[in-house]
């Protein structure tokens, strides 16, 4: 889904306010389940795989009542770096490329939106989710620590280098490519990358400084990774 620049904060800040008055109530929930099962780490996982899995319907649903009502970008990179973070598993990553492909999928086969995405280059795409997965392992932890500078330049550069390979594969089976070639790549990617990556990276900043701040409301609620 396209963003223009006028937008751009709006979402920034609509996350914002997603998160302030959602994160208490999550606490809420998971600390009762937590207290009431004596959660496992299995079931920590599990609680944290669907929760990410909820985001990424709402975010990439593209035609559900609430992605309609906040416009909230795409959760599906962020859930792929907590993923490789914190739960470094192979079913972890593939429930979330899995569940990527699948709500894609429906929204186009059951609520009419259009498959002009899907094309040869789509096969790549889960290549490149599993790439964030993978260079994950380079990013120590989604807090703000002594580490945050090297950490959030993982992410920027991951980021980055996953739009790229997506988008350049995509443009290859453009109208714009059998027209024009690569003569007009530069300025889409000078017009899109400016409106796309930053919605990533504002999710990895709501992210981040919600890691570092719940766990000093519930230190239970901290999170480790994963043997």
């Amino acid at each position: 889904m396209k963003y223009s620049h006028s937008k751009a904060m709006a979402v920034f800040h609509k996350i914002v306010k997603l998160v302030k008055n959602g994160v208490l109530m999550i606490i809420h929930i998971y600390a009762k389940v937590s207290k009431g099962l004596k959660m496992t780490k299995q079931i920590n996982t599990l609680f944290a795989v669907l929760m990410m899995v909820l985001l990424m319907i709402v975010t990439r649903g593209h035609d559900n009542w609430l992605s309609s009502m906040l416009h909230l970008p795409d959760f599906t990179i962020p859930a792929l770096f907590i993923a490789g973070v914190y739960f470094r598993k192979f079913w972890v990553v593939f429930t979330l490329i899995l569940s990527s492909v699948a709500i894609d999928n429906y929204a186009i086969v059951h609520q009419g939106v259009s498959a002009h995405c899907i094309t040869p280059a789509y096969s790549l795409l889960p290549l490149t989710y599993y790439g964030i997965f993978w260079i994950s392992k380079a990013i120590s932890t989604l807090v703000i620590d002594d580490n945050i500078v090297k950490n959030a330049f993982v992410i920027i550069i991951a980021t980055c280098t996953q739009w790229f390979a997506a988008t350049s594969s995509y443009y290859f089976f453009t109208t714009t490519y059998s027209q024009t070639g690569w003569r007009d790549f530069p300025a889409y990617v000078a017009k899109w990358s400016m409106i796309e990556i930053p919605t990533t990276l504002s999710w990895m900043a709501i992210i981040i400084i919600t890691f570092t701040l719940v766990p000093r409301i519930s230190p239970a609620l901290k999170l480790q990774k994963s043997d």
